[in-house]
């Protein structure tokens, strides 16, 4: 077989390229594509991909543009597909990547309409000293609406969308549709709207909105009629004899659990905000957070919306389940608000260094590990911090003693 390169191949797939139109079953002829790629080809937004990235290098690079700095990274520019979602700290960074996007401008026909473009000021002063002519105000990105206020995440989200939703199932209301083909159509047409705002969105709508939500559904169910079957009935799993109707609240749970796996997992390279996290936690491990008690509400990273939302969505889960996780095998031992000596969190650097993180690592059969255990695994002999730890961790989580 003859070895191509990646640009022969795409010669080859795009050799004489042509199309057809097919409306109301009737196709049209074929007709050369002379511009462009095929309909729904995946090397459409590859290229863009391609042809965009050396604007965002030269932002990323230029050190005089300022974005949302931590420890460990900068975070000036996202991309998906061709929208460009900036970060910047001053007005002087905002108008130096003008002049970088203007100077890629001229050399790739690549331009931005800078009168749709949005600024999304965080100050009074955000405005003043712009050399673009770009209008202020909420942006929307993706679908989602931003403002400089989180509180109005969601009036100005979930409220049009229910609207939206209510507006759709009142029209539908009178189609001659079984009861099974109306579930259908709420997990058809329903949940994945909802579903996207929960995955984007960290806010918690009002309870009130999810019953409000409800209500609606049901009505489109039973025709504006009395429920023959209660929602969560038709909400149970058809082996519990429910018909699997979405029980929204628990959509938006599962969403914000995904988080905490993002956590454990801990890869910045797909998920580039986890430093952002990490810096609003101080000392404490991200990944540690979710096996620490609500003490957590007293930390400075519970101030960060998305922490906020995904431990009260697990704590929830965790009720609903009627589970506990105090104390558990990963339950963390240094930077724990539940482990304190003298009121202050302890840490033993030598003891981490050791591989001593968590509960697991001093926890053997329900009882401490002893001095000896511990030297032999660990390589650690300290008299006076194995009596301090071991007499913390027995009292507090009532583990025997040797």
């Amino acid at each position: 077989m003859v070895k191509l390169s990646f640009i022969n191949w795409i010669k080859i797939l795009y050799h004489n390229p042509n199309a057809s139109v097919r409306t109301n079953k009737q196709t049209s002829n074929r007709f050369f594509l002379g511009r462009g790629t095929r309909q729904g080809c995946p090397l459409s937004p590859s290229l863009f991909a391609i042809f965009i990235e050396p604007l965002a290098a030269a932002i990323r690079q230029n050190e005089s543009i300022k974005g949302i700095k931590t420890k460990h990274s900068h975070h000036k520019i996202s991309l998906y597909a061709d929208d460009i979602l900036l970060f910047l700290s001053n007005i002087h960074s905002v108008n130096e990547t003008a002049t970088i996007i203007n100077e890629f401008s001229s050399i790739s026909d690549y331009s931005i309409n800078w009168n749709k473009s949005v600024l999304l000021p965080l100050n009074s002063n955000a405005e003043q000293g712009l050399t673009i002519p770009v209008k202020s105000g909420n942006i929307k990105y993706l679908g989602i609406y931003f403002s400089p206020k989180i509180s109005e995440l969601v009036q100005l989200n979930y409220t049009p969308l229910l609207k939206n939703i209510q507006d759709d199932l009142t029209r539908w209301t009178n189609l001659p549709l079984s009861l099974m083909g109306k579930v259908a159509t709420v997990k058809m047409k329903i949940l994945p709207k909802v579903n996207y705002l929960f995955s984007m969105i960290p806010t918690q709508p009002p309870l009130k909105w999810f019953k409000t939500l409800d209500s609606s559904i049901s009505s489109f169910l039973w025709n504006n009629k009395p429920a023959r079957i209660s929602l969560k009935t038709l909400k149970s799993a058809k082996s519990c004899r429910g018909l699997e109707l979405p029980n929204f609240h628990n959509y938006f749970l599962a969403n914000r659990l995904q988080y905490i796996l993002k956590w454990l997992k801990n890869n910045p390279e797909t998920n580039s905000w986890l430093d952002l996290e990490q810096a609003l936690c101080g000392k404490i491990n991200l990944s540690d957070l979710p096996f620490i008690s609500q003490i957590v509400k007293k930390q400075d990273c519970f101030k960060s919306i998305n922490i906020n939302a995904t431990l009260t969505a697990w704590w929830e889960f965790l009720k609903i389940s009627k589970s506990s996780i105090q104390p558990c095998k990963m339950t963390p031992i240094w930077n724990n608000p539940d482990i304190l000596t003298n009121k202050k969190i302890i840490h033993f650097p030598a003891w981490q260094a050791g591989g001593i993180k968590q509960l697991e690592h001093i926890i053997i059969d329900r009882r401490f590990i002893t001095p000896q255990e511990l030297q032999d695994k660990h390589g650690i002999y300290n008299f006076l911090e194995y009596q301090q730890l071991k007499s913390i961790i027995t009292k507090k989580f009532k583990y025997r003693n040797n």
